[in-house]
């Protein structure tokens, strides 16, 4: 039973960080940009992204502190004794680091960077400039993300085991 529910809160901590990403992107972003007051959409987008930020960062947390008790539990049981596994594992792992790198980069160096911009009235020329670095990274953690849904789903399966596709 311990180890069912650590993976559920791996995988409602997952959801709980992809998922905010996707509404982020699809839907909260283009919503926002609808907004013709500058001022206004900059404040409705730092609550936004603060909130975010907020429970992004406690999932991502909790993802990595599960994330070692699987692979405690993965080690125990054998399964990084088939190649596959270990393989796509590590992939794993190191995406995992990149996002963790990305998202403390997007937060310290970009969220600040265009807080400091919006209180120093800055053109909106400079803001764009940040922006849109800043969105390029979120879609770059984005993708790492589901990329390491993927391997999730990898080492679910048979395949990884040594099995077949079903």
């Amino acid at each position: 039973m311990y180890q069912a529910i650590v993976l559920w809160v791996h995988i409602l901590s997952a959801v709980s960080f992809v998922g905010p990403q996707i509404f982020l992107v699809f839907a909260v972003g283009p919503a926002i940009r609808t907004l013709h007051d500058a001022q206004e959409r900059a404040r409705v987008m730092r609550v936004m992204t603060m909130r975010f930020g907020m429970m992004g960062g406690g999932a991502l947390v909790l993802l990595v502190l599960t994330g070692i008790i699987n692979y405690i539990h993965a080690s125990d049981s054998g399964h990084l004794d088939f190649e596959r596994y270990f393989i796509v594992l590590q992939v794993k792992l190191t995406l995992v680091a990149l996002v963790v790198l990305m998202t403390v980069l997007h937060g310290a160096v970009f969220g600040w960077q265009l807080q400091a911009l919006h209180e120093r009235n800055a053109s909106e020329t400079e803001v764009a400039a940040v922006r849109a670095r800043s969105q390029l990274l979120s879609m770059a953690t984005l993708v790492a993300s589901v990329a390491i849904l993927l391997c999730a789903a990898l080492l679910g399966s048979d395949w990884s085991l040594g099995g077949g596709l079903r």
